[in-house]
């Protein structure tokens, strides 16, 4: 991956970064767009990503660049990803070889985030059967409420955000010890509806949950222990698996997925989202991750 760091920017100069379809490919909540400016707001860090003199612009408003480096997985070679899923592509049999190519190229300009464990679990939760517009105001209102107002040092930014900021105020996620104060009425009161029981009793095996070594259990096992979390069902689980816990040997099928499914594999008889995404999951194994999120932002954006 081509970057540098200048103070606390970091420039990146390479075609597999594109900020729309990093923020708008569905594995994010925690950012704003103000024009061509992007503001994310992960946990309790704050950036700015714009492009300025024909590269792109992370500047870290609150936060060390290495934070974000590691957040935009900006070590992380996509083009070499791309490649391969390329070559996987062509080997097989079954699909269509141009849709999968055209999603590639579509969307080479994301990259998947290293989110936070606690806030991607209760952002899933919220989204589960929801509207992105109504869950979203949820999550924000959690955070203005709960949360801790960041504060940005104005003589250290670049007096374009400057002055974008000097409107807007960005708070931090709330901590597991504030979550664990909070009561299903207050879940109701902010519209979680029905999903205010669940998130209620998730954020109190949470504690017990994340004290786990991570590193010693398989994605498999990881997969079963999320759906044993109360509003966890298996595509939840799975984008929690890839968007928080850095397992790409899943692959998320919601509606859309299961539309690419049909659109490339007329014929076949799996049916059910599980079996599709075993079945996708065998053939691209530990690029199953990014294959989906390509396919994912390639099929929904395509619909006129």
């Amino acid at each position: 991956m081509k970057y540098l760091i200048n103070k606390n920017k970091i420039l990146v100069k390479c075609s597999e970064f594109d900020p729309k379809s990093i923020f708008e490919c569905g594995q994010t909540f925690s950012y704003k767009k103000f024009d061509d400016v992007y503001i994310t707001y992960p946990a309790n860090f704050l950036a700015a990503v714009y492009k300025e003199k024909g590269n792109y612009v992370i500047e870290c408003l609150i936060g060390e660049t290495k934070y974000f480096i590691n957040y935009f997985d900006l070590d992380n070679d996509y083009k070499k990803i791309i490649e391969h899923i390329k070559e996987i592509n062509i080997k097989q049999n079954y699909f269509n070889k141009e849709f999968i190519f055209n999603a590639l190229e579509f969307g080479k300009g994301i990259r998947i985030l290293k989110q936070e464990k606690i806030e991607t679990i209760i952002s899933f939760i919220f989204s589960a059967n929801n509207n992105i517009k109504r869950f979203t105001k949820s999550l924000n209102l959690l955070r203005e409420n709960f949360g801790e107002e960041m504060i940005v040092d104005y003589n250290k930014i670049s007096k374009k955000i400057r002055n974008l900021m000097l409107n807007e105020k960005f708070y931090s996620f709330p901590t597991l010890n504030t979550l664990e104060s909070l009561d299903i009425h207050y879940f109701l009161k902010i519209g979680a509806g029905y999903r205010s029981q669940y998130l209620f009793r998730t954020i109190n095996k949470l504690r017990l949950f994340l004290c786990k070594d991570f590193n010693l259990i398989t994605t498999d096992d990881l997969l079963h222990m999320l759906l044993k979390l109360d509003g966890v069902g298996i595509k939840v689980a799975q984008c929690i698996l890839l968007f928080a816990f850095n397992r790409k040997d899943v692959f998320p099928v919601d509606t859309w997925i299961k539309k690419v499914y049909q659109d490339m594999n007329e014929g076949k008889l799996i049916k059910t989202p599980a079996e599709i995404s075993k079945y996708l999951v065998s053939i691209f194994k530990d690029f199953s991750g990014y294959t989906q999120q390509y396919l994912f932002y390639f099929k929904r954006e395509s619909v006129v």
